[in-house]
C-alpha cells in the first residue's frame, strides 16, 4: 500500500516499530508505502504526532518531497539518508 502524508503544519510524523521521527514543515510531503501481506497498519493522531505503524510482519519504506528515500528502518533502501 502507498500513500501520502502532507503537513498542514509543523508536524513530527513516527514510524513504528522503529521509532525513527521526521518533521515536516507546512506543505511538505512524504510517500509512504508498506510492504507486508498483513493489511492491519495503522495511522493515528497521537498527542500531536501522527504515528504510522507497518502492518504485522512488514516494512515501511519513505520518501520525502524531493524524492529523496528517508531512513525509517533496516529495510529502508539502501540510498536512505
Amino acid at each position: 500500500m502507498r500513500f501520502l502524508v502532507r503537513a498542514d503544519r509543523d508536524t513530527t510524523v513516527v514510524f513504528e516499530p522503529t521509532a525513527e521521527e521526521v518533521s515536516l514543515k507546512p506543505g511538505e510531503t512524504l510517500t509512504v508505502e508498506w510492504f507486508a501481506e498483513k493489511t492491519d497498519g495503522m495511522v493515528s493522531l497521537e498527542e500531536g504526532d501522527l504515528v504510522v505503524s507497518a502492518p504485522s510482519g512488514g516494512y515501511t519504506r519513505v520518501w520525502g518531497s524531493d524524492g529523496t528515500e528517508m531512513y525509517v528502518g533496516p529495510d529502508s533502501g539502501g540510498d536512505a539518508r
